[in-house]
C-alpha cells in the first residue's frame, strides 16, 4: 500500500513521553511496512501551555529514537489561515454557527440537565439564531451543527480493537470549533491537517476514541475521505495505574540520561502491547518487516523496568566500544567531563560493558580512569586486615610496574572512521596487554605468589573497589605513573591504618 500515510502529532506542552513514543512507533513502523511515509505534525495552537523548549524535545528526543518523519515538520501555528477558509465554508453552508452563550449560562443550562438525570450538553440555544453585525461584536465561538436527524448516528471501524464503534448522534454536542480567542479546537484542526495531508491510517491512543466521532462528522461535513482509525490501549504502571511519574521516568529524554540506549528503548516500546511469536529482540529493520496493527493487544500494557535494564544491557554488550563512549558523552547533567575517545578508554569500556545495566553504570566505573585520584571507601577497606606482607608486595609491585617498557603502553594514534587503522590498533592493544600479563605472570611466579593471592590488593589500589576490567588492563589503561602513583598511595594509606 504505497499511498499509506501515517502521522504522530504531538503537542508541545510536555516532554515526549513513553505513551507518546510508543504511539510515534507505531505509526512509523506501520507505514513503512506497507511502503508508506509517516507524517511529523507539532500542534502548537495552544498558545498559553505550547513552549520551544518542548517542541524541541519531541523532534530531537524522536531523532534519537530514529524515527524519522518523511516530511518537513508541519507547525499548526502557522496554518490558521487555511482553518478560517473551512471554518468559512462550514458556516456559509449552515453546517456550524455562531454561540453567543456564557459561561456561566451554559453551565445553568447543564445543572438543570444533571437535575433531570440527562446527559449535560448544550442544549443549542444559539443554533437557530439570526446573525447581525452588532451580534458579531460580542464574544462568541464557533459550532459544529451535529445532525439531528431521528435514528441518527457516527461509526468506524477500530482496526485494533476489531469491531465496529458507534453512536447516537443526540449523545455528541454540538461541539465548538472555533473559541473566543479565534483560535481552532483540537478537533477542527485535527481533521483539516489529516485531511490535507492525506493520511490514510490513524494510530492513536484509546483516549481519543470518544474524538473520533466528532471527526468523522467534520470529514463528511468537509467532503474530506475518512480514514482508517485503530485506537491504542494506554501503558499501565506495575501497580496496574495510569504510568505517571511516580513509576519512574516517564519521558524519552529522562530514559536517555539514564543511560538507556535507542534501540533498547525502541525494542522495549514495541513490544508495549505487540508480539511477533515469541521473539523479543528486533533491530528497526525487523520490526518494519514484521510489524502489523492485527498482532497488537486490545488490553492494556504493563510497563516493567527490570525487562527495559534486560534489554539495555543486551544491546550495551553487543555495542563498538568506540559507540558507547560517544553515547556516554552524549549525555548531560551529572556526567559532564566527557570521555576521551582512545584505544585505553575503548580497552576498559569493552572489558565492563558486560558487567553494566545503563551508561550511567558505565561512567560510574570508569570513575578509576577518569579521576586524577581516587578516593578509598572505608567500607570496602575495613573487610581486610593489611599487614606487612601486604606491604612489601606493594613495593615489589610498584617496581615491577616502573621498570615496564615506555613502548608497551604507546598505542598510538587512531582514526575512527578509519576500519583498518581500528582493526591495527586494536591489534596493537592486544599485543600490550598481552606483554603485560606475561611480564606481571613472569614477577608473580619469580616471588612465588599466585593472582588469587594477590589480585584483591592490587584491585583496591588502583580502582578501590573489589571488583574490576582484569588487572592486565588496568595497568595498560592508567598508564606507569598512575599505576605507580596509586600504589604509593595506598601503600601510605596502609600505613596510616596501622599506626
Amino acid at each position: 500500500m504505497n499511498n499509506m500515510k501515517t502521522r504522530f502529532a504531538p503537542s508541545p506542552t510536555g516532554y515526549l513521553h513513553i505513551g507518546g513514543a510508543r504511539t510515534a512507533l507505531f505509526n512509523y513502523v506501520y507505514a513503512k511496512h506497507n511502503g508508506g511515509k509517516f507524517v511529523l505534525r507539532i500542534e502548537d495552537t495552544d498558545f498559553e501551555r505550547s513552549e520551544k523548549k518542548f517542541e524541541d524535545d519531541i523532534i530531537e528526543s524522536l531523532k534519537w529514537l530514529s524515527i524519522v518523519p518523511d516530511n518537513e515538520i508541519i507547525f499548526q501555528s502557522e496554518r490558521l489561515d487555511i482553518y478560517r477558509s473551512y471554518i468559512d465554508k462550514l458556516l456559509k453552508e449552515g453546517k456550524a454557527y455562531y454561540c453567543f452563550c456564557s459561561k456561566e449560562l451554559i453551565e445553568e443550562d447543564r445543572n438543570k440537565l444533571i437535575a433531570e438525570n440527562k446527559k449535560p450538553m448544550y442544549i443549542g440555544r444559539c443554533r437557530e439564531l439570526k446573525l447581525n453585525e452588532a451580534l458579531l461584536g460580542t464574544p462568541h465561538v464557533i459550532r459544529f451543527k451535529v445532525d439531528r436527524s431521528p435514528g441518527a448516528v457516527t461509526g468506524f471501524k477500530d482496526l485494533i480493537r476489531k469491531q465496529n464503534i458507534s453512536v447516537s448522534n443526540n449523545e455528541i454536542d454540538d461541539f465548538v470549533l472555533v473559541r473566543e480567542d479565534g483560535i481552532p479546537t483540537y478537533n477542527l484542526a485535527v481533521v483539516i491537517d489529516d485531511a490535507l495531508t492525506e493520511i490514510t491510517h490513524i494510530i492513536r491512543g484509546d483516549d481519543h476514541v470518544s474524538n473520533t466521532p466528532k471527526q468523522i462528522m467534520l470529514y463528511n461535513a468537509l467532503g474530506f475521505n475518512v480514514p482508517e482509525f485503530a485506537h491504542v490501549s494506554m501503558i499501565l504502571g506495575s501497580d496496574g495505574k495510569r504510568l505517571s511519574k511516580r513509576h519512574g521516568a516517564t519521558s524519552v529524554n529522562q530514559y536517555k540520561q539514564e543511560g538507556f540506549l535507542p534501540e533498547a528503548l525502541v525494542n522495549y516500546l514495541i513490544r508495549l502491547g505487540w508480539s511477533h511469536g515469541n521473539d523479543e529482540i528486533f533491530s528497526i529493520e525487523e520490526l518494519i518487516q514484521y510489524f502489523d496493527l492485527k498482532n497488537i493487544s486490545k488490553s492494556a500494557a504493563i510497563f516493567n523496568t527490570e525487562k527495559l535494564l534486560w534489554l539495555n544491557s543486551h544491546y550495551i554488550k553487543s555495542k563498538d566500544p568506540f559507540v558507547l563512549i560517544d553515547s556516554i558523552n552524549d549525555i548531560s547533567g551529572d556526567l559532564e567531563s566527557p570521555l576521551n575517545i582512545n584505544i585505553k578508554t575503548a580497552s576498559l569500556v569493552d572489558s565492563l560493558k558486560s558487567r553494566v545495566k545503563t551508561l550511567v553504570e558505565l561512567r560510574q566505573k570508569l570513575d578509576f580512569f577518569v579521576n586524577k585520584t581516587i578516593d578509598y571507601k572505608k567500607d570496602i577497606l575495613s573487610e581486610f586486615n593489611f599487614n606487612e606482607n601486604d606491604l612489601l608486595f606493594l613495593k615489589s609491585f610498584k617496581e615491577f610496574v616502573d621498570k615496564l617498557e615506555d613502548g608497551i603502553f604507546n598505542c598510538g594514534s587512531i582514526d575512527l572512521n578509519n576500519e583498518t587503522d581500528k582493526e591495527n590498533i586494536l591489534e596493537t592493544l592486544k599485543n600490550s596487554i598481552e606483554s603485560i600479563k606475561n611480564e606481571f605472570n613472569g614477577f608473580l611466579s619469580k616471588n612465588n605468589w599466585t593472582m588469587k593471592e594477590k589480585a584483591m590488593i592490587i584491585r583496591l589500589a588502583f580502582v578501590g573497589e573489589k571488583v574490576s576490567p582484569p588487572i592486565y588492563e588496568i595497568i595498560f589503561a592508567l598508564g606507569k605513573e598512575r599505576c605507580v602513583q596509586r600504589i604509593d598511595k595506598f601503600y601510605d594509606y596502609i600505613i596510616n591504618i596501622k599506626r
